[in-house]
């Protein structure tokens, strides 16, 4: 009955999760009628950035007390990147968890900015120009304690659950030796939140009363009451305090009239916060004296929790006054403080002569600092390199900011810039050729620049000020990741730049591919700088900008840059220090070598590699370059034909060939659509060019007459004559017809999950959607009765897309839990790929059963929430098996990183040693889990393991031969390259006797070379099911504490979801024969190992790693077929149909074993006669009469034994009546 109860408990907790029923309406518009609990207001929060996502974003800068994540909305355009010269400016509410208005007030403010953006203007340029930060609860398990209508705040609800006063406990003004509470994470968590986004203004919303209070908040003496306190900005602070203050219609009467104290007065509603009452530790002196920032507080009703009746009242109180307020972030001075050549300097001082507080610049140089209207003399300082220098008779007028940026020089002057109207007007000008003189003309006008090579922090500084000075016609991206997590930067120089452009053709330059090649890099900065201070000025430059869409990546290789630095800076060199400087990873790879060729692949395609090669699929280029050092002079490919031989002579003499080609466009005839990705081919040439997404193509070619051929699949080809001349564009437009006008609905059921598999294999795109998803906040330790509970409780929340079974039981008769997700758990598809997740093989490894029921659950609350998540289970079968060793997990002791206790099961067998094949002797538990992988059919297994940072691949036995170990290690790899840590390969890991374990390169490791043993999980796997399993040790500690729990989760999310995409690439296929039918049984043998059998139905479906790939099938009877595939780390598979045909000997076979069996049947029939007339057939024939009755005797035993009542006693635990409600769907 106790069971009954539980699950009706959490039926109605996972409604209350998935459930539209919430204080918002179906069409997701506010009523302002109820308060959000923290479930309700997280369902809130990420429903704004999955309507909202290009200027919004949900992060958590930390947990509370009890768990629940400290929510902050961040809205503003480029909303997943630091923008420089954009002020930050933050909200913060429920500090105290019974001051409950303004956690919705800022909900509401959310949702008003994001619906209105693009419609209200003023609202459109808040956003536009401001990084705005909305923090609705900073107390949320204060909040669910308080309860409402409690207008004073005697619920509990105020501190947090460890009875915290929050704005108490921040380090206190006058006294050196305060500290952090060790019970408020909360307080922790904030504070690391203002000192790294150094917020430029702020407001702390609270309730118990309606007025705004400016610092400071409290006195040396801590007098309660009547102690003016003001800070050195007082001025400024009274006139912020004003503005909110002037805009509520209650607030600026400055009487609010509150129950408790009616006759309370502050004049224009607000007060010196020391003034009115003392408050010590408070967050608000915090921000202003060590965190840059002007902060207000504001009390925003009488009583803190009033009815939600009230709530509407409230939000139109407080509208106006929020939005004005934040307009405010944009006063007084603005810039950056800069080095001669253009970089900007982070922790710079920024002080005003007169004001005893100095702000700091931001990361990029950038700082705002906040200033009412007057003359001031301005100081700029960066200590340690650079001379202050001092700007006088700086005016600041009262609306907008003045800019001033600073250039420092070590030996010179400094010269301030102040701001001037921008002159450079775009202009359309012709296509024209331009004249050597004209080339020579313009080159002459390059600027002169100091003689310094940029690291990789001055390039990435330079460019993010190029962009944000020449921000309408320069873009400023990343299209990937170095080895060592560095950005690789792309600058994108055009009119209206990072939009697509039908009719420009796209330029791409690349240097540095070279780590040790700076001077490649240094011409394109410097061509970067000289494009746009040049645009609008000359008109060569502004024709190039007007008409091409030029892209720039500086760094290709940005790990061996600053490898080459360091060694010049250590080894005292200038030289060229060869090609072991080129990458600075373990690899020490050649990227100028490292992409794939046509006759075969790489064993390992470099991060920067893959990078550019998806840059390139991107953007449909006409052009490229890439710029080396090391020689003077041009190469262009020795492979090409006669035809494109032309073309590259061509544009070696002439850069501006790229305007004197063909271009077009590809349309479907019917409906007039573009047709992205089509084919150009010019007869006579392999060269191919795709059209973009808009259906736009160029094609540089040398004058001449040619055939153009267009095709895309589902058209019939389309041929077109085009005379190319030397003096313009030629457009060549095509108009394809569709071969079939419609596809059926499982083509492009089938089509759209391709898409979805192939976007989600970029780290970024898998990235963001594991930060979209629901979190299930289930992270903790449980024992073997709670997760059995658990496991139950989400089988029966989530009927329709789980299977919860056992598959045998341990020692101590505990069960071996299953659960199985899928869209349709009850049926299997033909061609459903199966996935493995297991845990708890070591009970001493916790961590790794906590993980997997995280994933479980993360993976059913968003089933049918998130749509990606959604086609994922229902296109996958997922099978979880959280703990294999119950017995150990019930012995293993929490927070002992290096204990054995638990590792064995409760027969002290190491069950990863215990996987023999015809093993009589065999554990129980073992038994289950090879009755699971002898079931047959799953296409991939990862094994969680604690102990170590790494991930190993089978085989674990030392003389196995591993003859795939490239998809094996590549499959590995996947698991690695998805966590931030583990593919850097330094373990760091100690044994608990102070020996660390040796680094492993790229956190992947063969199973035999780091543990060698017989018996393990992984080669039963390879051996009986041929399915690839990898076990991955999440961490150094076995039982790590609690609070790492999620840490670990954020860590491995990722690669778990890497792993299910990864089950829906490699190769699959059907075998037929000639009329059609499947052929089953096939033998299908990839590059000449690697085995695969076809099923019933004909189908087969492989890992393998990227690459080109031989198959070999064969079938008796029928003639071996050869095939070739490609298969792609990004791109599903794609099933490929393999035909036999008869084999001619056939019939001549058929009719040798018929003669065959006939001349044996004549053979033996002639020996049985002879036998018969012997004596020895007469013994024969005993001993066969004998074994007859022996028979019948053995027959009518089994038969008695049907009916004896000892048989019952015998029952299996799987049998019992308790069980049967959880197995019955089994």
């Amino acid at each position: 009955m106790a069971y009954f109860w539980i699950i009706l408990l959490l039926f109605a907790v996972s409604r209350v999760i998935h459930c539209e029923i919430s204080p918002f309406g179906p069409e997701n518009e506010e009523n302002y009628k109820e308060y959000y609990n923290y479930l309700a207001l997280t369902r809130r929060l990420h429903s704004f950035v999955e309507r909202y996502p290009r200027i919004s974003n949900l992060a958590s800068i930390g947990k509370s007390i009890e768990g629940r994540e400290l929510w902050v909305m961040r809205v503003t355009t480029h909303s997943i990147m630091d923008v420089p010269g954009k002020p930050r400016v933050r909200y913060v509410g429920n500090m105290h968890g019974d001051e409950a208005v303004s956690r919705q007030v800022l909900v509401y403010l959310i949702e008003y900015l994001l619906t209105q953006y693009g419609t209200d203007p003023r609202v459109t340029a808040l956003v536009n120009y401001t990084d705005i930060y909305i923090m609705p609860s900073m107390n949320p398990d204060g909040f669910e304690r308080a309860i409402e209508g409690d207008c004073k705040g005697n619920s509990a609800g105020r501190d947090n659950a460890k009875h915290v006063d929050l704005n108490r406990s921040f380090p206190e003004q006058f006294d050196a030796t305060s500290t952090l509470a060790n019970d408020a994470p909360e307080i922790t968590a904030v504070i690391k939140w203002i000192l790294q986004r150094k917020f430029v203004l702020s407001g702390d919303l609270h309730g118990g009363s309606v007025l705004a209070s400016y610092p400071f908040d409290d006195t040396i003496s801590h007098i309660m009451l009547g102690v003016y306190s003001p800070a050195d900005d007082a001025a400024l602070f009274r006139y912020l305090a004003q503005t909110y203050a002037q805009n509520h219609p209650i607030m600026r009467e400055g009487r609010a009239q509150c129950p408790d104290d009616p006759n309370e007065k502050f004049k224009d509603g607000i007060t010196n916060r020391a003034e009115s009452y003392d408050v010590k530790g408070g967050m608000q002196y915090f921000s202003y004296l060590r965190g840059n920032c002007f902060e207000v507080t504001f009390e925003l009703s009488c009583c803190k929790y009033p009815l939600a009746s009230d709530l509407y009242t409230e939000w139109n109180n407080n509208r106006e006054a929020l939005l004005t307020y934040m307009e405010k972030v944009h006063i007084g001075i603005r810039g950056y403080v800069m080095t001669s050549a253009g970089i900007g300097l982070p922790d710079s001082n920024i002080s005003v002569a007169g004001i005893d507080h100095s702000i700091t610049t931001w990361i990029f140089g950038d700082y705002y600092r906040l200033l009412l209207p007057g003359t001031y003399n301005i100081t700029a300082s960066s200590p340690g390199w650079y001379h202050s220098k001092t700007v006088h008779n700086v005016k600041v007028n009262e609306g907008r900011a003045t800019l001033l940026n600073f250039i420092l020089k070590d030996l010179i002057e400094e010269m301030p810039l102040l701001e001037s109207p921008a002159s450079a007007i775009p202009t359309t000008a012709r296509h024209q050729v331009l004249s050597s003189q004209g080339v020579s003309t313009l080159l002459s006008k390059v600027q002169q620049h100091d003689s310094s090579y940029h690291s990789y922090l001055d390039m990435e500084q330079f460019l993010h000020r190029i962009s944000t000075v020449h921000s309408s016609v320069a873009h400023f991206y990343s299209i990937g990741q170095s080895v060592r997590g560095r950005k690789l930067y792309v600058m994108e120089i055009s009119t209206n730049p990072g939009t697509d452009q039908p009719g420009k053709p796209q330029v791409m330059f690349v240097g540095s591919m070279h780590g040790n090649d700076a001077v490649g890099r240094e011409i394109l900065l410097n061509l970067v700088e000289y494009l746009c201070l040049n645009y609008g000025n000359e008109p060569l430059v502004t024709q190039l900008v007007n008409t091409t869409r030029v892209h720039i990546l500086p760094f290709m290789n940005p790990d061996g840059n600053e490898g080459a630095v360091d060694a010049q800076k250590y080894f005292a060199v200038n030289e060229d220090l060869g090609g072991g400087m080129r990458y600075s990873s373990d690899q020490n790879t050649d990227l100028n070598l490292n992409f794939p060729e046509l006759s075969y692949a790489r064993d390992f395609v470099q991060p920067e590699t893959t990078a550019v090669m998806n840059w390139i699929k991107a953007y449909s280029f006409a052009l490229s370059a890439s710029i080396l050092g090391g020689m003077i002079g041009i190469k262009y490919p020795n492979s090409v034909g006669s035809l494109d031989e032309a073309v590259f002579k061509s544009i070696t003499n002439a850069y501006y060939m790229v305007h004197f080609s063909v271009r077009g466009r590809v349309t479907d005839i019917q409906s007039g659509q573009a047709i992205a990705n089509a084919t150009i081919v010019v007869e006579g040439s392999r060269h191919q060019v795709h059209a973009t997404s808009t259906g736009r193509y160029w094609r540089l070619m040398a004058p001449g007459i040619y055939q153009l051929h267009a095709f895309a699949p589902g058209y019939a080809a389309s041929v077109m004559t085009v005379r190319v001349l030397e003096t313009q564009v030629e457009q060549v437009d095509f108009w394809l017809t569709q071969e079939q006008l419609l596809q059926s609905e499982g083509q492009m059921e089938e089509e759209e999950f391709r898409k979805l598999v192939e976007g989600l294999s970029s780290a970024l795109s898998l990235e963001q959607l594991v930060q979209s998803l629901l979190p299930a906040g289930t992270l903790l330790y449980r024992n073997y009765k709670e997760r059995s509970e658990f496991l139950r409780g989400l089988a029966l929340s989530f009927p329709h897309i789980t299977r919860l079974y056992g598959l045998g039981h341990s020692w101590e008769f505990r069960t071996i839990w299953a659960l199985e997700i899928s869209g349709s758990p009850e049926s299997l598809r033909p061609t459903e790929p199966k996935m493995r997740y297991v845990a708890g093989v070591h009970g001493n490894a916790a961590a790794g059963p906590e993980l997997l029921l995280e994933f479980a659950s993360v993976l059913c609350i968003n089933y049918g929430w998130n749509p990606t998540i959604t086609k994922l289970i229902d296109r996958s079968r997922i099978v979880i098996v959280p703990c294999v060793n119950p017995d150990g997990r019930e012995l293993a002791q929490e927070g002992k990183c290096f204990s054995t206790a638990g590792l064995t099961n409760a027969h002290s067998v190491d069950l990863d040693t215990d996987f023999l094949y015809g093993n009589i002797s065999v554990q129980p538990e073992t038994h289950a889990m090879m009755d699971l992988i002898e079931g047959g059919g799953f296409t991939l297994s990862v094994v969680l393991e604690g102990g170590s940072l790494m991930a190993t691949y089978p085989y674990d036995r030392p003389t196995q031969a591993v003859q795939n170990e490239e998809t094996l290690r590549y499959l590995a790899s996947v698991y690695v390259s998805n966590h931030p840590l583990m593919h850097l390969g330094y373990i760091g890991c100690s044994d608990g006797l102070g020996r660390n374990e040796r680094s492993v390169p790229q956190g992947v490791l063969r199973g035999a070379e780091f543990n060698s043993h017989t018996g393990s999980m992984k080669d039963f796997s390879m051996d009986v099911d041929a399915c690839p399993e990898v076990t991955v040790y999440v961490g150094c500690c076995l039982y790590p504490p609690p609070q790492q729990l999620l840490p670990l989760w954020t860590e491995h999310a990722m690669p778990l979801f890497a792993m299910l995409l990864e089950i829906h690439k490699g190769v699959s296929g059907v075998v037929q024969d000639r009329e059609g039918q499947p052929v089953a049984g096939a033998v299908v043998r990839v590059n000449g190992s690697i085995l695969v059998r076809t099923d019933t139905r004909g189908y087969f479906h492989t890992l393998l790693a990227p690459g080109t790939h031989q198959l070999q099938v064969q079938a008796p009877g029928f003639q071996e077929q050869l095939t070739q595939v490609n298969v792609s780390s990004h791109q599903m598979a794609s099933p490929i149909m393999i035909q036999f045909t008869a084999n001619s000997s056939r019939f001549a076979q058929k009719v040798e074993l018929a003669a065959a069996i006939s001349i044996a049947t004549v053979i033996l029939c002639s020996l049985l006669v002879w036998h018969f007339r012997s004596s020895k057939f007469r013994r024969i024939r005993d001993h066969v009469r004998w074994l007859h009755r022996r028979r019948d005797d053995l027959h009518l035993e089994a038969i008695l034994s049907e009916k004896s009542p000892l048989r019952r006693v015998f029952l299996e635990e799987s049998e019992s009546d308790d069980d049967t409600f959880y197995l019955e769907h089994h």
